[in-house]
C-alpha cells in the first residue's frame, strides 16, 4: 500500500510541477513592465444599478485619470435608488462624464449583459476598458496603464482586481480567492491559454466585441458578461494579461460570509461554459492538489515518514515559492503569504461543497 501511495502522490507532483514550471512561472518571474499609454483614446463603461454613493466616489476619481483623451460612460440599469439625479447633478463638474438610462420594463428579465451591451455600443472610443462602482483605481495610471496593453494590435487586455483588506476571516477567504484565481488567469493568459478576465479590470476592443456579437450566447445566464465572453474570443494572438501595480483596480470587500459565498455561487454558474480545453485544465489542477495531499497524509498515517517527507519537501520547496512569489508580484500582503498553505487546504474542501450547492440551488440574478 506505502508503495501505491508513494506512486500516486509522484504522479501528483508531476502534474503540478508541470503547472508550476509552464503557466504559474510566467506571473511569478515577470519582467517588470511598466509601460504606459497616454494617448490613445480609451472609453470607460460603468455599469450600475442602485450604486449612487459609489458613482458618487467613483466618478471623480476616474475623472483625474493622467490620460489624455478618456471619457466616462456609466450605464443606469434600472436603478431605483437616486442613481439618476446623482449623474445628471455630476454631468456639468465631470465634462467627460456621459450618461447612459435603461428603463425597467417589467415585461422582460436580464442581468448585467444588456447593460453592458449598451454602453459598449454607446462608447465613442473603439478601445474600451471595463470597471464596476464599486471599484477604485491603484493610481492616476490605470488608464494609461491598461491602454498600453493594447499595443502592436492587441484585442483584449485582462487586469487585475484584488481585493481591499479589511479585519476578519471572511476578508481573509475572499482576498486568498481573489488572488489565487488572479495568479490563475494571468498565468494562463501569459502561457498562451487566455480563459477569463474579471470584469472589473478588462479591457477590449468593439471591434471585437460586435464581430462576437457580445456575450449573446450565454444570455440565458446569468453573469458571466466577463469571463464567459472572454472564454469564447481570447486567443493567444489577441490577448494580453497586465500585473503592473498601476493597473490595479481595487474592489471593496465582502460585509459577510454569506455575500461572499453568494458570488462564488454565481461564478460556478458560468465556468462550466468554459471551452472543453479550459475546462479539463482547470479541473486536474485542483484534482491533482487534492490527490497530492491525501495520498501525503496516508503515507504520513501508515508511518511512511521518508516518503510523505519527500513530497513535503519538493511542495515546500519548489512549489510553493512559485505561488508566493506569483502572489506577491498580485499585491498579497504577508496575512495571504502566512496563511496560503492552511488555506490551500481549506478551500479544497470548501470549493467542491459551493460548486454542488449551485447543482442543488440555483443563484438569484446579479442585483
Amino acid at each position: 500500500m506505502g508503495e501505491f501511495l508513494f506512486l500516486v502522490m509522484l504522479g501528483a507532483l508531476a502534474v503540478l510541477l508541470l503547472y508550476h514550471v509552464l503557466i504559474f512561472s510566467r506571473s511569478a518571474f515577470a519582467r517588470s513592465e511598466g509601460g504606459v499609454d497616454r494617448a490613445l483614446p480609451v472609453s470607460v463603461v460603468v455599469c450600475a444599478r442602485n450604486m449612487a454613493r459609489d458613482l458618487e466616489e467613483l466618478v471623480p476619481v476616474l475623472h483625474e485619470q493622467d490620460h489624455m483623451q478618456f471619457e466616462i460612460v456609466v450605464v443606469n440599469d434600472r436603478s431605483e435608488d437616486d442613481t439618476s439625479e446623482i449623474l445628471q447633478w455630476m454631468k456639468p463638474k465631470y465634462p467627460k462624464l456621459r450618461v447612459v438610462e435603461i428603463q425597467a420594463d417589467e415585461k422582460f428579465s436580464y442581468g448585467k449583459k444588456i447593460a453592458l451591451g449598451v454602453g459598449i455600443r454607446a462608447a465613442k472610443h473603439s478601445h474600451v476598458l471595463l470597471t464596476d462602482a464599486d471599484c477604485r483605481p491603484a493610481g492616476p495610471d490605470w488608464i494609461a496603464g491598461m491602454a498600453a496593453g493594447f499595443a502592436k494590435g492587441t484585442q483584449i487586455v485582462v487586469g487585475h482586481s484584488p481585493y481591499e483588506r479589511r479585519p476578519g476571516p471572511t476578508n481573509l477567504l475572499e482576498r486568498y480567492d481573489g488572488i489565487t484565481k488572479a495568479v490563475q488567469f494571468i498565468s494562463f493568459a501569459r502561457a498562451g491559454l487566455p480563459y477569463m478576465g474579471v470584469g472589473r479590470n478588462l479591457g477590449y476592443t468593439q471591434e471585437l466585441f460586435f464581430a462576437a456579437k457580445g456575450p449573446r450566447r450565454h444570455h440565458h445566464l446569468m453573469s458571466g458578461d466577463d469571463d464567459l465572453f472572454i472564454n469564447e474570443v481570447a486567443r493567444a494572438r489577441n490577448t494580453v494579461a497586465v500585473q503592473d501595480p498601476r493597473t490595479f483596480m481595487r474592489t471593496r470587500g465582502t460585509t459577510d460570509l454569506a455575500t461572499w459565498i453568494r458570488r462564488k455561487r454565481r461564478h460556478y454558474t458560468t465556468a462550466r461554459y468554459y471551452r472543453f480545453g479550459h475546462q479539463v485544465l482547470l479541473t486536474l489542477l485542483p484534482m491533482a492538489r487534492l490527490v497530492f495531499w491525501l495520498a501525503l497524509f496516508a503515507l504520513a498515517a501508515l508511518g511512511h515518514w521518508e516518503q510523505a517527507g519527500i513530497g513535503l519537501l519538493v511542495k515546500l520547496a519548489v512549489l510553493m515559492p512559485v505561488t508566493l512569489v506569483a502572489m506577491r508580484k498580485l499585491g498579497a500582503d504577508g496575512a495571504l503569504l502566512a496563511f496560503a498553505l492552511p488555506l490551500e487546504w481549506l478551500f479544497l474542501v470548501l470549493e467542491p461543497l459551493i460548486y454542488f450547492s449551485t447543482v442543488l440551488i440555483k443563484p438569484r440574478r446579479w442585483k
